[in-house]
């Protein structure tokens, strides 16, 4: 990315100091991976002030700072009221200058796996998309200045929210040409309230969103009361048959059926054309945002060929439903979905499971607790928790603060668990028990900071 000096300065409407450089190569805020000739954003908000770290950006290559106050280095300083509004303004001329379809993605969850899918049926030789779930202000900002005189074919940027206000701000740098709602849950309600503003915030995904821009969201996502004035312009997915189209632009019904290997068969339709696509996954969730994917591609006059090629092409990665088979067995495999949870991501993600380990005459439930649910925190653990069927051989392992834990404990012993199936820790460091012998499945999720996956080494 080369970007000139003078059209930085008249983005952010800051002025030069120091001289104007022709131009830098690529825009930093991190000292670690800074590269030769690059401008260093030095940002002011967080835990760290990105001014004192100006110097060492420096020595490592810059050529450039952007920064909120002069600093005594002799080097060419755009200076600039608010460092993190400068690079999201940035972004936002790149954006304007971008003429191919840009495509926001938001929802409770599913955002990093219908990108990545979304990737792979666009064609990922022509298809920018967000690194990771880079998805606050700071990440679609930096993302979306990457597309700086590319030539992608589409660029598929996530938007994630935790707070009242901050979709607004994506949404006017994101400047989406399609919309995609993967659901709405319960997650971050700290910062919400209730599912009502967490569909709300999401909602405002489309208020910057281009002329004519296409929706595309399940069916349960545009009933939403928020949602009323874009049905007409909708396309809606829906599982099972299509029974009425109105009040939406399409409707496209889908099912699918379990095969060998924890894949599935989906059939998707919408009035007399049918398509058939496999996957590597017995998600609910999932297998929705593989419908979300395809219909999307269709809609956009992407070839079938190229679409059933790519979907087919993806698999789960990231603890995202990955399944990682026990040497020492047969049908032995950990379920590896300890990236996040939130009440809904959990429920989908143990119904995954439990289809996945059929087969299986032992299971073990290790879950984390879930954060950021607010003050019906203990109900929402305890719910989860009833959903947990016992059978003979099951054992559960939960983790985490402890009247979380508790709350668990409380809902599996509503179900039927014993004390004697039940374990609880506070952290993955206490969990001291000995599972070396086996043999059967073994289901991973939880709130990030439980960070589940460094029990993997412990099963093998």
């Amino acid at each position: 990315m080369v970007l000139r000096g003078e059209e930085l300065a008249k983005w952010t409407g800051g002025f030069w100091q120091g001289g104007v450089p022709s131009t830098v190569e690529g825009l930093f805020f991190d000292t670690r991976i800074i590269e030769p000739n690059s401008l260093f954003i030095a940002l002011s908000y967080g835990v760290r002030d990105g001014h004192d770290f100006v110097e060492k950006a420096l020595e490592r290559g810059a050529s450039a700072c952007m920064v909120e106050k002069a600093l005594a280095y002799d080097i060419p300083q755009l200076i600039v009221p608010d460092s993190l509004e400068a690079l999201a303004n940035i972004a936002r001329n790149v954006r304007g200058n971008f003429k191919n379809p840009v495509i926001g993605i938001t929802g409770s969850c599913g955002k990093t796996s219908t990108k990545a899918m979304l990737e792979k049926v666009l064609g990922s030789d022509r298809t920018h998309t967000t690194s990771g779930n880079w998805n606050n202000c700071l990440g679609v900002s930096m993302t979306l200045a990457e597309l700086h005189e590319t030539d992608y074919g589409f660029s598929v940027i996530e938007a994630g929210v935790s707070g009242q206000g901050e979709m607004s701000v994506l949404s006017s740098i994101i400047r989406p040409n399609v919309c995609v709602f993967t659901n709405i849950g319960e997650a971050h309600l700290e910062g919400f309230g209730t599912v009502d503003s967490i569909a709300e915030e999401k909602s405002k995904l489309l208020e910057s969103a281009e002329k004519g821009a296409l929706v595309v969201a399940p069916k349960t996502v545009l009933e939403r009361s928020v949602f009323e004035k874009y049905r007409e312009d909708a396309v809606a997915i829906v599982k099972g048959s299509v029974e009425t189209i109105s009040p939406f632009k399409k409707v496209y019904g889908y099912e699918w059926t379990r095969l060998e290997n924890h894949s599935a068969k989906v059939s998707l339709c919408c009035g007399d054309k049918n398509y058939e696509y496999q996957l590597e996954s017995l998600s609910e969730g999932i297998l929705q945002n593989s419908a979300l994917a395809v219909v999307l591609a269709i809609e956009m006059n992407v070839g079938m060929d190229r679409i059933i090629k790519g979907i087919e092409s993806w698999k789960p990665v990231g603890g995202r439903g990955t399944i990682i088979p026990l040497e020492r067995s047969d049908k032995g495999f950990i379920y590896q979905d300890s990236y996040n949870a939130n009440p809904s991501s959990m429920l989908d993600s143990l119904k995954a499971f439990e289809n996945a380990s059929e087969d299986c005459e032992q299971r073990l439930y290790v879950l984390g607790i879930m954060n950021e649910l607010g003050e019906n925190a203990c109900t929402f653990h305890e719910s989860v928790a009833k959903a947990l069927k016992p059978k003979k051989g099951d054992r559960l392992i939960f983790i985490g603060d402890s009247e979380l834990t508790d709350a668990y404990e409380k809902g599996a012993k509503s179900v039927g668990w014993d004390d004697s199936e039940l374990e609880s820790f506070l952290a993955i460091e206490l969990c001291n028990l000995d599972f070396s012998q086996f043999t059967g499945a073994i289901f991973l999720k939880g709130s990030r900071s439980c960070q589940l996956e460094a029990l993997i080494p412990m099963f093998h």
